[in-house]
């Protein structure tokens, strides 16, 4: 504490403190400061996200995938690297994927609309679950979800498949399908996406699903799968997780807008996640 401190040790501390911040205005020129000041909001996001996966020598610092590799040659794009090295993107999934609770035994975790691979990786590389299925539609994400986990040691088993619908979804195991952890992030095709046929496959399964509201039609489709859901499912919605920028040393000498910036997921407005849990 400050006040057992002698006045050089108080010194020695404060200066210490400031260290980060110094280095970073001695490296910077007039020109580079220039060039910053005229970015686009995206530009910045992706210049900071990138300066934080070299910060972390591309690897998850913190959070339940802590010392996963990440390839930042990526198919969805690098704007989130800088927050996944942080363990702060989408922290409502990772505190439901982390939860013992909603798990058993050699369990199966079910990404779809896997992008490029951040949570199936995550899942088998931390050893939260030992078997991983991935559907992702485009080819380049499939390659980049396979790519990004033979780089992690390829542990557990993974399948990659593509486009996720009622018939390749349920043409999986029902050893699997029953007790499995499943995500939906299909980008407002969840409605069509998780149908009653579905919805009744999954019946022992723990879903969630992110809600994208700005399509055609949401109320509506919304609604329907509210109803269909909860003939089967225990229905809550999961609260929004606390993000902060204090905390880590890595971001001491960014300035207040690109420490926010570099958290931002770019959403229209606060998500809706919600968590279907089996009746029986």
């Amino acid at each position: 504490m400050i006040k057992n401190m002698s006045l050089d040790q108080l010194i020695e501390s404060e200066l210490a403190y400031f260290a980060p911040m110094s280095s970073r205005a001695a490296k910077s020129s007039e020109e580079e400061r220039g060039a910053w000041r005229a970015e686009t909001i995206r530009q910045r996001q992706e210049r900071i996200s990138l300066e934080v996966y070299e910060i972390a020598q591309g690897k998850v610092l913190y959070g339940p995938f802590a010392g996963m590799k990440l390839n930042d040659k990526r198919w969805w794009g690098t704007l989130d690297l800088g927050a996944q090295c942080l363990g702060q993107y989408e922290k409502e999934v990772l505190a439901q994927i982390s939860d013992a609770s909603l798990r058993r035994d050699k369990s199966c975790f079910i990404d779809i609309g896997a992008a490029d691979g951040y949570y199936t990786s995550g899942a088998l590389f931390s050893g939260l679950f030992d078997h991983a299925v991935a559907f992702e539609v485009a080819p380049e994400g499939q390659a980049a979800i396979e790519g990004n986990w033979r780089e992690n040691g390829a542990p557990g088993h993974l399948q990659v498949f593509g486009e996720a619908t009622a018939e390749s979804l349920l043409a999986l195991p029902k050893s699997l399908l029953n007790g499995a952890f499943v995500l939906v992030d299909v980008e407002g095709a969840e409605f069509d996406m998780l149908c009653p046929e579905v919805l009744s496959g999954l019946d022992r399964a723990t879903i969630i699903v992110e809600v994208h509201n700005w399509i055609a039609g949401f109320e509506e489709k919304y609604e329907e799968l509210l109803k269909n859901a909860f003939a089967l499912f225990n229905i809550e919605p999961i609260a929004p997780e606390a993000r902060s920028t204090h905390t880590y040393p890595e971001l001491r000498d960014f300035t207040d807008d690109n420490r926010l910036l570099l958290l931002s997921e770019r959403r229209p407005c606060q998500m809706r996640f919600l968590k279907l849990s089996p009746r029986t």
